[in-house]
């Protein structure tokens, strides 16, 4: 969970404009036709009155769906590319011949676990947290040249892709214990709200169990993450909050013409902020 208290103290309260590129991105990016959108990998955990996280053991599908179906609403946005999810393991096998198909549940499950560790490195070599130390590489800023490997052509080729896109996710849900304590605490953060309302939706805002999306552009080719970025929502698992979030984390996505994105205030708190 270090990694998950890591993102959040680098986008509390921040604009999400915190994506990395890598140096080849602009030479490779007018080449880039078609995307394979990866299934995303959520994990949820239960947050207790103390604060302390442990994994749930429920099923985390409805949330994957859910991140799925908003990250394909968002980048329906983004004309000129041609934007696709990566094929079930399902599918594959009953249409190819080709041995990459073979164990390629497993193959994904691989690929999924390096780009978390990778997507750890970024985050701990490339931000820079709040009150806490600095620990960026100043030569991974100048050239951020993260990789998962050559090895990503095997599913690029499965998919027919120019590139990968890969997602992944975190969401702290409050326990029945902690939602009725935060009520509590609650009223009393709204009681201050005429007396000092910043501090009053801070405290509001410190309620939250806190949601974490990551995604990255991954050349079919290389294995070299063109792309990366991170933003900090209120949940993955209500379909209205994880848009929100997608749209905050695809706002400087590189590929495709997009409109004009509809007006909003950043710095305003989202709707329905408090305890999950």
């Amino acid at each position: 969970m270090g990694l998950c208290l890591l993102v959040l103290a680098i986008v509390a309260g921040c604009a999400p404009a915190r994506f990395r590129a890598n140096p080849q991105l602009q030479e490779k990016v007018h080449s880039i036709k078609t995307v394979a959108i990866m299934p995303p990998s959520i994990k949820l955990y239960a947050l207790s009155i103390g604060g302390n996280t442990q994994l749930m053991d429920e099923p985390t599908a409805p949330a994957e769906q859910i991140v799925a179906a908003t990250i394909e609403k968002e980048l329906e946005r983004h004309a000129g590319v041609v934007f696709k999810p990566f094929p079930s393991p399902t599918a594959i096998l009953a249409t190819s011949s080709d041995l990459a198909a073979v164990g390629l549940k497993d193959e994904l499950q691989d690929t999924q676990a390096l780009f978390e560790a990778v997507s750890a490195s970024v985050i701990l070599h490339t931000y820079k947290p709040e009150d806490a130390p600095d620990q960026r590489f100043p030569e991974k800023l100048k050239n951020f040249d993260y990789s998962l490997g050559p090895e990503v052509q095997r599913l690029a080729k499965l998919a027919n892709a120019d590139v990968l896109l890969f997602i992944s996710g975190v969401d702290h849900i409050s326990t029945g214990g902690r939602k009725a304590v935060m009520s509590g605490v609650a009223l009393l953060c709204t009681a201050g709200f005429l007396v000092n309302p910043i501090q009053a939706a801070m405290c509001l805002a410190s309620l939250s169990g806190r949601a974490i999306l990551r995604a990255a552009l991954v050349d079919a080719t290389t294995g070299a993450l063109l792309w990366y970025n991170i933003g900090s929502g209120v949940s993955l698992t209500s379909l209205d909050q994880a848009t929100d979030l997608a749209e905050q984390v695809f706002q400087d996505f590189p590929l495709g013409t997009r409109p004009t994105r509809k007006e909003h205030d950043q710095g305003a708190w989202p709707i329905g902020l408090g305890p999950r």
